[in-house]
């Protein structure tokens, strides 16, 4: 992975209260809760914003070439490095809990859609502790608009579809293995879990990046949330104690990122009995734990000290 160590109305519904709630002296954004065409300008005025911020954003990392030659050929060696690893550790010794090759893969690259995401959309939470420290939060809390928008738009990492081509093709692979059902009702749970994962990732880098705010120190913290991330994501979560099942399923609902999603895919025995399906689930606690992230940013935001001059 790169640095460290290397439903959709609903959700725009929910984005456009956090805006709301964020700017507060925008006319506009009250708008919304009025009906009508104030509440649409409204969406479609941060649409407009994110497109120049993703527009200059692309412009600046093809300004060099070398950087993202170094990163193409890095990335995908890293993942299909990964992916090689399962392989020798099932052939050469056993499934794991159960879960074969095939599996496996299927797991690895169901998780890899997730994170490739965050890391075009979300990539700026991992630099909380530098905007911090920089005072960069200066200027965007003087703009009329939502500061938490504002600070993920701000940098679209184009080179992180990077990241995320390797894990469509590994995921694609790995489906052929398995004998996805690639009919339109799978299509759309898959559509679901891959939304909800990457909120659920997104979530988990604000909340620890939100710590800045108070101690001016957080990337240590990133850096180990991606470490925690990579690992938990790989493998089925049958293989720990059932007390870190819990924490990875109930405090930081990691486990249905891929593995939770994953059994009902690919036809096992769940390990969590719940009403409709885990893959459903997936983006409901997605839903449910950006809504905290927000609420935690929204808080650490107002300890926040300037840099000063």
């Amino acid at each position: 992975m790169p640095s460290g160590r290397f439903a959709f109305r609903g959700f725009g519904l929910l984005f456009s209260v956090c805006c709301w709630r964020g700017s507060g002296s925008t006319p506009e954004a009250k708008s919304w809760f009025k009906g009508g065409e104030g509440g649409m300008n409204e969406v479609r005025h941060y649409v407009t914003v994110f497109g120049y911020y993703a527009k200059l954003a692309i412009q600046r990392q093809l300004e060099y070439p070398l950087f993202l030659v170094s990163w193409l050929l890095m990335i995908p060696t890293q993942y299909f490095t990964g992916i090689w690893m399962l392989k020798i550790i099932v052939d050469r010794f056993q499934p794991l809990s159960g879960w074969g090759f095939h599996d496996l893969a299927f797991l690895y690259g169901l998780g890899l859609l997730s994170h490739g995401l965050v890391v075009v959309f979300f990539i700026p939470t991992w630099g909380t502790e530098f905007a911090v420290l920089r005072g960069e939060f200066d200027r965007l809390l003087l703009r009329p608009m939502n500061v938490f928008f504002q600070f993920v738009t701000g940098y679209f990492n184009f080179i992180g579809l990077i990241d995320l081509i390797p894990g469509v093709v590994i995921f694609i692979y790995a489906a052929n293995l398995v004998g996805f059902d690639w009919g339109i009702g799978n299509l759309l749970k898959l559509a679901l879990v891959v939304i909800g994962g990457t909120l659920i990732r997104a979530s988990l880098y604000t909340i620890i990046g939100a710590v800045a705010f108070w101690t001016k120190r957080s990337r240590n913290l990133i850096f180990m949330a991606v470490a925690t991330m990579e690992r938990t994501t790989m493998y089925p979560l049958t293989l720990y104690p059932q007390a870190i099942q819990a924490v990875l399923t109930f405090l930081l609902p990691i486990g249905f990122i891929s593995f939770y999603p994953a059994e009902q895919f690919l036809d096992k025995s769940t390990s969590l009995e719940l009403p409709l399906g885990l893959a459903i689930w997936t983006p409901v606690v997605g839903l449910i734990f950006f809504a905290l992230a927000y609420a935690v940013f929204r808080f650490g935001l107002q300890k926040y000290e300037s840099a000063g001059s």
